[in-house]
């Protein structure tokens, strides 16, 4: 929320997408934490609903990124890279809710615990593309910062470098691989320490600054 709200200060779209996208990456998470309040209440959730959360927003939300990442690189390809994606998005789409109502359980998943979802061919197949897709732009990207030469754009670029894996591994881990409780939670906190991480990329806060940073650096 932080980065989104620079957009009002500097005025420059990529905070907005930038803060959209980093909350968009935590949704196949999000229906675990609406399941888990709804308890409370004695409400169950559906599992197309839950499923619906987890998934849908992941292809819109690598489209986004593709939006940031080619106003920076790759803008003559821009247009062909955008396309492709968005093509790509759609059909994803489609196939996932055709899929969700004639063949949930074989192609989409089930929940075998209250909180994780168990992932069949289809979904895993397509989230792993998006997100390798998003992993090699997103690496790309934070190179530049550190080939750039400045003290702060380096640390940043390192910043994005460690979130971005940090973010990867853990969701595959947690995703298809993960059924220990305990292992579940140490994957978690990972997660989370990844969105910190992102932050500091994007915005460096100053005591962060003044403590990696040499004097003179700064």
């Amino acid at each position: 929320m932080k980065i989104l709200f620079n957009y009002f200060e500097y005025k420059k779209k990529e905070y907005l997408l930038v803060g959209i996208i980093w909350i968009g990456i935590s949704t196949p998470w999000m229906h675990g934490a609406i399941t888990f309040v709804l308890y409370f209440f004695n409400i169950e959730l559906m599992e197309e609903i839950r499923f619906i959360i987890g998934y849908i927003f992941i292809p819109i939300i690598t489209v986004l990124w593709l939006i940031v990442f080619t106003n920076f690189l790759y803008r003559e390809k821009r247009v062909l890279i955008l396309t492709v994606f968005t093509l790509i998005c759609i059909t994803c789409e489609f196939f996932f809710f055709f899929f969700l109502i004639t063949d949930k359980y074989n192609l989409i998943g089930y929940f075998e615990r209250p909180f994780s979802a168990i992932y069949r061919p289809y979904v895993r197949f397509t989230m792993i593309f998006f997100l390798v897709s998003s992993l090699i732009s997103f690496l790309l990207f934070a190179r530049e910062s550190i080939k750039s030469g400045e003290p702060e754009l380096i640390l940043k670029g390192k910043f994005l470098i460690i979130a971005f894996l940090t973010y990867t591994a853990c969701a595959v881990l947690d995703s298809f691989f993960l059924f220990q409780p305990i292992i579940v939670v140490i994957v978690r906190l990972l997660l989370i320490s990844s969105a910190i991480e992102f932050y500091f990329g994007w915005i460096l806060p100053k005591p962060i600054k003044r403590l990696l940073l040499k004097e003179k650096d700064i």
